[in-house]
């Protein structure tokens, strides 16, 4: 049996990203992909997104928030691969900063 690839990517979403609800939009919708991660609101009024799991659901991830839930506007997503120490748990909200 051959092993699932897995993947770790920084995504950031820059763009009319401000919205309360959309970090907890992206928990939602990497949970319901079987993701591991998290998300934070960045200083700068961006997103801040990490992203572990099977290459295919790590773009869907970046798909799905592309569209974004209707109160968000995402123009710009920066991908980059993301070194981790361990792998989380589950899917998370950070609080800003951390």
């Amino acid at each position: 049996m051959t092993e699932t690839p897995i993947t770790s990517e920084l995504m950031i979403f820059t763009g009319n990203v401000g919205a309360p609800d959309f970090p907890d939009w992206i928990v939602h919708r990497a949970r319901r992909l079987g993701l591991k991660g998290w998300v934070k609101n960045s200083s700068g009024g961006s997103i801040e997104v990490l992203v572990i799991g099977p290459p295919d659901l790590v773009d869907a991830m970046e798909l799905g928030c592309s569209l974004g839930p209707m109160s968000v506007w995402v123009e710009t997503i920066e991908r980059r691969p993301h070194s981790i120490d361990r792998v989380p748990n589950g899917f998370d909200r950070l609080p800003t900063g951390s």
